[in-house]
């Protein structure tokens, strides 16, 4: 590519490389723990203690004895159900903070600044495949800036303990075979070390970078097949060449038991089981906002990925890979070298995404899982804004074209520096950016805005009082996120208590919390709320006062209240709320506590039984069986919930589905938050009785609620039709109403 000028650019490549990898850690000592960022550090502490002859949980199997994956711990110190994972960054970053940094760094400052090394050199390998590609330092920092500008690749690079990590590493891998195809027919041995290592780290950091070698051996195949067909390779050439690739390839793949023990227990077959686990992750399961609508495992549109992707990298970048491929006639004429590698990074980009649309692949949360192909759609728009610089040869056209290109970054750009550390929260313009994504799609699922909230608080004195400390509790996923930082405050300490508690002053609520209860994001922020962590201008994040009175009425049968003498983890707290709820018959509030449990452990069969009971007692048979095969997948011999399975088949069988009783499990379904099976119950109950006031009453309140107004409003005056006294329907025409701007 000839966009080449008397050549600076190396060094400026040098350079901004360099400061990457300073910069990057510096940013790092800002960002706060990550919601799987503990479990992980756990794993990286086993592997150490391993190779330290000091334990042997790294290698136990982490399978049962009919070959499943043992998603739950059997207790505290048994970690080996993380053995499925690679886990080589986590170690590490373990091994950094043990042997180096202990007595200068916090573990999770240390863990964050090995994190960010790993971000910057992935910013660098993504530069330097394009200058293998393009043998241009012009193009090299042209896409080193593209790639550093991506605000999420940035944010996530401050803590992110896993996708960043195999991005590095699939990026490393990208860079030595690109290099491989441009040496060819030479064959060195200094690449071929490279090669072989290069898989080897990225299938220690995740088995899933097997794919990397299916990517080698199949471009292999395809050079030598070119070269077979133009007579341009002798048959003993071919064959050197593919068992060479064959070698390394194999070498790579069983190289990887090197960094993980586990693996090396079975060096052929452990990474291959790992591999099967995570073809299809089931293990987890949590309720996400998707284009507004609230979806499950198994809900998700199969565009959801190539939608992640388009919303959250940057518009340079988006323009970029088009243009790429509105000039692909250009490239096609560069000669079959780099014919291969632009083949091999534009499928790097496709091959994972599709096969996750074909498989039906359990991806969520983001799309973070994919991550690790963002370097190589960096690379693709890096080489399409190079060849159009080059083909403007008018100096004012490539002015104002230059002018675009940098109006363009500064978006991103300004973005990264005006949200440290929460750029990992970035939405592209093209969707409206944060202020489009909010109450649309997942924000802050991970925690990124939790410790700004703590820094906030910390440094806000007029919200104690002197001599005290401020006590500050948190009820979205892992408490440490809070805690660690709690426990290093002048100010404030870490409080584990339930909402309805005295014993807080302040909380710290995310959106993503909605995903639990629905209503909380439909008429954010909080009560309560002093203070918004926001991104752009959107809240991600609000810090609540405690708005109740000190003193506490314990007979009240609608709110019991709970209290906690000792420390308890959330899942148990929320299974003892929610029995103290069942004993008072108030069978909604037991639902919504026990779920809550389930969200913090899964596995809590107990928590599954006692769920399945209170839906008996609301006659919520579907839910009652649904949550009680669930539970019996943990331990199918459970006696209690197979009675209480047993219970609901056999009740749902002679029950009366009667228009009432669709009334009341609507009314339920409302009281749980869940609106969209409000108005599933209120659509049977009118199919029963079309002149069902009560029937549009609550199809009305669930569409409000779900901010959809225009068919709140068409409900309402449906039911209003039937009777146009009930004062419900009123109120909630009214409020529709007002939400469309209309009287």
């Amino acid at each position: 590519m000839k966009f080449d000028f008397t050549n600076p650019f190396k060094t400026l490549f040098i350079i901004w490389a360099l400061a990457s990898i300073v910069i990057l850690p510096l940013m790092s000592l800002n960002a706060g723990i990550t919601e799987d960022e503990p479990v992980f550090n756990d794993l990286g502490k086993t592997v150490v203690a391993w190779y330290e002859g000091r334990d042997k949980t790294a290698i136990q199997t982490p399978f049962d004895d009919k070959g499943q994956w043992i998603f739950v711990t059997k207790g505290d110190k048994d970690k080996a159900y993380l053995n499925i994972y690679g886990g080589l960054y986590n170690t590490i970053a373990a091994f950094t903070y043990e042997h180096i940094t202990h007595d200068s760094l916090g573990e999770y400052e240390s863990n964050h600044i090995v994190a960010a090394l790993f971000g910057a050199l992935m910013l660098i390998f993504t530069g330097l495949i394009c200058y293998k590609i393009t043998d241009s330092w012009n193009i090299a920092f042209l896409g080193l800036v593209i790639v550093t500008f991506c605000p999420r690749l940035i944010g996530n690079s401050l803590s992110n303990p896993k996708d960043i990590p195999q991005a590095t590493m699939f990026a490393f891998s990208l860079l030595q075979m690109v290099s491989f195809f441009k040496e060819l027919p030479n064959i060195r041995w200094k690449r071929l070390i490279l090669l072989g290592l290069s898989f080897s780290l990225a299938i220690a950091m995740r088995s899933g970078a097997v794919i990397l070698i299916f990517y080698f051996m199949a471009f292999t195949s395809l050079h030598l097949f070119h070269g077979f067909l133009t007579k341009e390779l002798d048959w003993n050439k071919i064959m050197k060449v593919f068992f060479t690739a064959f070698a390394v390839s194999v070498l790579g793949y069983l190289g990887c038991s090197l960094f993980w023990p586990w693996a090396l227990m079975n060096p052929l077959v452990n990474p291959l089981l790992s591999l099967a686990v995570f073809k299809n992750f089931d293990a987890f399961n949590c309720p996400e906002i998707f284009e507004g609508k609230w979806m499950g495992n198994g809900e998700i549109p199969w565009y959801f990925v190539p939608k992640w992707l388009y919303m959250t990298i940057p518009v340079t970048v988006t323009l970029g890979f088009g243009l790429f491929f509105v000039l692909i006639p250009k490239f096609l004429k560069k000669g079959w070298s780099n014919l291969l590698v632009y083949g091999l990074i534009i499928f790097s980009v496709f091959f994972p995404v599709l096969s996750i649309i074909i498989n039906k692949s359990n991806i969520f949360n983001s799309a973070r899982h994919v991550m690790f192909v963002i370097p190589s759609i960096a690379v693709i728009a890096t080489l399409g804004w190079g060849e159009l610089f080059n083909r403007v040869k008018d100096v004012n056209q490539k002015l104002v074209l230059y002018i675009v290109f940098a109006g363009l970054m500064a978006e991103p750009v300004l973005f990264i520096m005006n949200n440290n550390p929460i750029q990992a929260i970035y939405f592209s313009p093209l969707i409206g950016g944060e202020k489009g994504a909010f109450k649309n799609y997942e924000m802050d699922y991970w925690g990124y805005s939790v410790r700004p909230a703590i820094d906030w608080l910390e440094n806000t004195d007029s919200l104690r009082a002197p001599g005290t400390k401020s006590r500050v509790r948190m009820w979205y996923g892992e408490q440490l996120k809070l805690s660690y930082y709690a426990a290093k405050s002048k100010n404030l300490t870490y409080v584990l208590c339930e909402e309805n508690s005295t014993n807080w002053d302040y909380a710290i609520t995310l959106p993503s919390e909605a995903k639990f209860n629905h209503d909380l994001l439909y008429h954010w922020p909080p009560i309560g709320t002093i203070h918004e962590i926001t991104a752009d201008g959107v809240p991600i994040c609000a810090i609540v006062k405690n708005p109740r009175i000190i003193t506490v009425n314990t007979t009240n049968t609608a709110q019991p209240t709970l209290t906690v003498s000792q420390p308890l983890d959330s899942s148990t707290l929320y299974l003892n709320l929610g029995i103290q709820y069942y004993q008072k018959a108030n069978y909604n509030q037991a639902v919504i506590a026990f779920k809550r449990s389930l969200a913090f452990n899964p596995s809590n069969k107990v928590a599954f039984n006692d769920v399945v009971a209170s839906y008996n007692q609301l006659k919520m048979f579907d839910e009652a069986i649904l949550y009680a095969q669930k539970g019996l997948t943990l331990d199918p011999g459970f006696e209690l919930l197979k009675n209480n399975l047993n219970e609901s088949l056999k009740a749902r069988k002679t029950f009366a589905f009667t228009e009432g009783y669709y009334h009341d499990l609507s009314y339920n379904y409302y009281v749980q938050g869940d609106y969209l099976k409000v108005i599933e119950s209120a659509k049977n109950a009118l199919k029963i009785n079309p002149n069902s006031s009560i029937g549009w009453n609550n199809m009305c309140s669930a569409y409000n609620q779900l901010g959809q107004y225009q068919k709140a409003l068409d409900a309402c005056d449906r039911g209003l039709k039937i009777d146009a006294k009930n004062v419900m329907l009123k109120n909630n025409r009214i409020e529709a109403a007002k939400m469309l701007g209309q009287k």
